[in-house]
C-alpha cells in the first residue's frame, strides 16, 4: 500500500507547530481510548452480545419502489433521489464547490473525516453526496439561517452552508487530529464566510445560550457515540434549536463495525433505540413522515431523520 504523504494527511497551510501538537494529541487519544478499552473488558461494560446486538429488523415488508413523499427514508434510492431536479441542483452546487476549493488549493474532509485521497472512495463520495443534498433540501434551510453542524468541521456541508450564507457554527474536536478545525477556519478566513469551528467535545454542554439556531445538522456523527453521550447531546441539540426550528441528522449502521464502548450504530429498523437515544432526550417530534424507511440489508444502513421543535417550545 502506498504510503501517506503529509501533504495528503495535512493542509499544506498547517503550521508545522500545530502539526506536532497533533501528533501529540492523537498519542495522548490513543492511550486513553486503550486504557477505557481495557478497563471496560475487565468491568464486563462491553457490548452484551456484539453477534446479535442492535440487529433488530422489521417486521413489516420493506418498499420495492421509492416512498414518494417519504423524508424519513434509507439511501437505497440514492440516484433515484439524486435525479430529482431540486434535490439535483444542491448536488450539482455542491460537486461545483468542492471543485472551485480544490482549484484554490483549500482542502476539505471525505467521508472517513480526513484529507487522505486514498481514502475519498467514489461510491462513499455519492453515499455523502446524497445524505448533503437530501438534509438541505428538505430542512428548509436558507441563507438568513443561524446554523449549528455537530461534528462537521471541514466538510463539504458545513462550508456549502457557509458559502451560502448561513451564519454557521461548527462543534468537533478532530478525532483524525488531521487538523479539521484549523482548516475550517482558514478555508472560512480565505472565502469570507461566516463560519466558525469551535474545539468542543460532545460530551460537554454545548457553548451557545438557549433558543440559539435555526437548524441544527449532524452527519453520521450520532451512531460513533456510547449511548449516554448520544442522549445528552440530543439534550443539548433541542436546548439551542429555535421554537420552529428543524434538525437534519444522518446514521448508519454496520455490523462489522468493531464492537467495545459504543455498538454497531443507529438504523430505522430498531426504532426503539432511536427513540430512547436520539428522539426522547431531545424534545423534539418527528419531521415528516413516521413510519421510517429502511429498506437496506441486514448488515448495513444509511439514512436521514427530521425533527422538529414545536413553535411553542419542546415537544410534549
Amino acid at each position: 500500500m502506498k504510503k501517506d504523504r503529509a501533504s495528503d494527511r495535512f493542509p499544506p497551510y498547517l503550521p508545522l507547530s500545530y502539526r506536532a501538537y497533533l501528533r501529540v494529541r492523537k498519542v495522548y487519544r490513543q492511550t486513553l481510548v486503550r486504557l477505557h478499552e481495557v478497563l471496560a473488558v475487565r468491568r464486563g461494560m462491553g457490548a452484551s452480545d456484539p453477534e446479535t446486538q442492535d440487529t433488530a429488523r422489521s417486521s413489516e415488508r420493506p418498499p420495492v419502489s421509492n416512498p414518494v413523499g417519504a423524508i424519513n427514508k434509507c439511501v437505497r434510492w440514492r440516484e433515484d433521489d439524486l435525479a430529482q431536479p431540486e434535490i439535483r441542483a444542491i448536488a450539482d452546487r455542491l460537486l461545483a464547490l468542492r471543485e472551485d476549493l480544490a482549484g484554490r488549493g483549500l482542502r476539505f474532509t471525505n467521508t472517513a473525516g480526513n484529507f487522505l485521497a486514498r481514502e475519498f472512495i467514489p461510491a462513499s463520495e455519492r453515499d455523502k453526496l446524497w445524505e448533503n443534498a437530501w438534509l438541505l433540501h428538505h430542512s428548509g434551510v436558507a441563507p438568513s439561517h443561524q446554523v449549528l453542524d455537530v461534528g462537521g468541521a471541514s466538510t463539504a456541508f458545513s462550508f456549502y452552508l457557509a458559502s451560502r450564507g448561513c451564519r454557521v457554527a461548527v462543534v468537533d474536536n478532530d478525532w483524525g487530529n488531521c487538523g479539521t478545525l484549523y482548516n475550517a477556519n482558514y478555508v472560512a478566513r480565505r472565502m469570507g464566510w461566516n463560519l466558525k469551528a469551535v474545539d468542543r467535545d460532545v460530551e460537554c454542554r454545548l457553548p451557545f445560550p438557549d433558543a440559539t439556531f435555526d437548524r441544527v445538522f449532524s452527519v453520521c456523527v450520532l451512531e460513533h457515540l456510547r449511548s449516554e453521550v448520544r442522549q445528552s447531546l440530543m439534550r443539548e441539540v433541542g436546548r439551542v434549536l429555535k421554537p420552529g426550528g428543524i434538525v437534519g441528522l444522518t446514521c448508519d449502521y454496520d455490523v462489522s463495525r468493531p464492537v467495545l464502548l459504543t455498538d454497531r450504530g443507529l438504523r430505522f429498523a430498531d426504532r426503539a433505540k432511536l427513540e430512547r437515544d436520539v428522539i426522547e432526550p431531545s424534545g423534539l417530534g418527528v419531521y415528516g413522515n413516521t413510519h421510517w424507511i429502511d429498506a437496506c440489508s441486514a448488515r448495513s444502513f444509511l439514512g436521514a431523520l427530521f425533527l422538529r421543535k414545536s413553535a411553542n417550545g419542546p415537544a410534549g
